[in-house]
């Protein structure tokens, strides 16, 4: 969807997370794997890489070969603050979720969360200290000595192993310092050029680490407004907020989900729903109708944009999760205690499925109208129930399949 949206922006700008966050764009039937590049980076003539992301040098070095061989004259900023995930830390996400027990998150164990945590512990590798040896050295032995329980048994032990990482990371900086730049000026000076800008957020809103489902969230702020922290561009400037979501809902990881299906494959099946990172196959379950309006209401989202509701309708008989139940009184929250989660009792309504879409192309030439009745009225009810319009939608993986109301045409 960022891909699809990316043709009308001059650059594009991600503001969070790191290499946990895997993003599959298909164009004519090529698939471009990305984790830390944009979505939109096929289509924009720049990519910034926020001061808010935590970055693995030796994935990046790989990501930007594979850009620059599809798009050669692509301009690539990366911010001076931007955080370097290494192996080390790798090391401490797994050792952290063994001690976490029952708390587990189901993390892609790619490092994230402890290259974060170096960072609000004022002790992370940024990128600009990849020029610098003895920055770097110094802050890897800071932070073995930190974590050096956690390290226990660990081939980090080894000041050889320490000292190796130090001349690797070095090696990463020499091939991507090109990329450097003080990035929060470049966006902000290319706003008053009236450069076009897209903002790419790199998580769902549940897996915010204030306002998700805590624990079992990611280590960053995935809403909207993390933006202005992840990139040093203020929210006020903002134009417009598009919310994207399946048309069902799908998790990785651990933790409370109330519309699951359990025991049943079939929807993850049809939706190929399995990690772009770790390959995992995802929790899959029915459109969630408070879990959206919260997130509409937290992202302050102007429009939505709907995906994967071509497989969706598949299904003969779809349910949507309406409100949330608990000993009996309907609840206006979305709980925050583990324990509530235990008693929730969720309330659905069921409709018709429209089938597999034989003409997409024929759809896609005609618009909206042309579409099954049943998907409208799918579509219709969700705008009813959360107030907003669904100007954007998905009817196939590929760009091409992809219909936009007349607020965008």
């Amino acid at each position: 969807m960022t891909d699809f949206v990316s043709r009308d922006y001059d650059e594009v700008v991600r503001f969070n997370g790191g290499s946990n966050a895997g993003h599959t764009v298909v164009i004519k039937g090529e698939k471009f794997k990305f984790h830390l590049v944009p979505s939109g980076a096929m289509q924009s003539n720049k990519v910034i890489l926020g001061n808010g992301m935590v970055i693995d040098p030796e994935e990046l070095v790989s990501e930007l070969d594979l850009l620059k061989k599809s798009k050669k004259d692509i301009e690539i900023k990366i911010s001076a603050g931007a955080h370097i995930v290494t192996k080390m830390h790798k090391c401490l996400d797994k050792k952290e979720e063994e001690i976490r027990s029952k708390l587990n998150i189901g993390t892609t164990s790619q490092g994230i969360g402890p290259t974060y945590e170096d960072k609000y512990a004022r002790t992370g590798i940024r990128f600009i200290d990849l020029s610098n040896p003895e920055i770097i050295e110094d802050k890897i032995e800071t932070i073995y000595n930190m974590k050096k329980q956690l390290l226990k048994g660990s081939i980090f032990e080894n000041p050889e192993e320490r000292a190796k990482m130090v001349k690797d990371l070095c090696g990463f900086g020499n091939s991507i310092m090109q990329y450097m730049d003080y990035t929060e000026n470049v966006i902000n000076n290319d706003y008053r050029l009236g450069k076009n800008i897209l903002f790419e957020g790199a998580q769902g809103g549940m897996l915010d680490i204030d306002f998700g489902i805590y624990p079992f969230v990611t280590s960053s702020n995935t809403l909207a407004g993390a933006l202005s922290t992840g990139s040093g561009f203020s929210f006020r400037k903002v134009d417009r907020v598009i919310g994207v979501f399946k048309a069902y809902t799908s998790k990785v990881g651990s933790g409370p989900f109330p519309s699951e299906i359990i025991g049943d494959s079939t929807l993850r099946d049809l939706g190929s729903e399995y990690g772009t990172t770790t390959g995992r196959p995802r929790r899959v379950g029915w459109l969630d109708l408070p879990l959206l309006k919260y997130t509409i209401m937290m992202n302050d989202v102007d429009s939505l944009a709907i995906t994967k509701v071509d497989i969706l309708g598949k299904m003969k008989t779809i349910k949507i999760a309406t409100n949330y139940t608990i000993d009996g009184k309907e609840i206006d929250y979305f709980p925050r205690r583990l324990d509530d989660f235990e008693k929730l009792h969720v309330d659905y309504v069921e409709l018709p499925g429209w089938g597999d879409i034989k003409n997409p192309e024929d759809i896609i030439a005609n618009g909206y109208q042309a579409l099954p009745e049943n998907m409208k009225k799918y579509i219709e009810f969700i705008e009813e129930k959360t107030g907003k319009t669904i100007d954007i939608i998905s009817l196939g993986e590929d760009r091409r399949m992809t219909i936009t109301k007349q607020i965008f045409n």
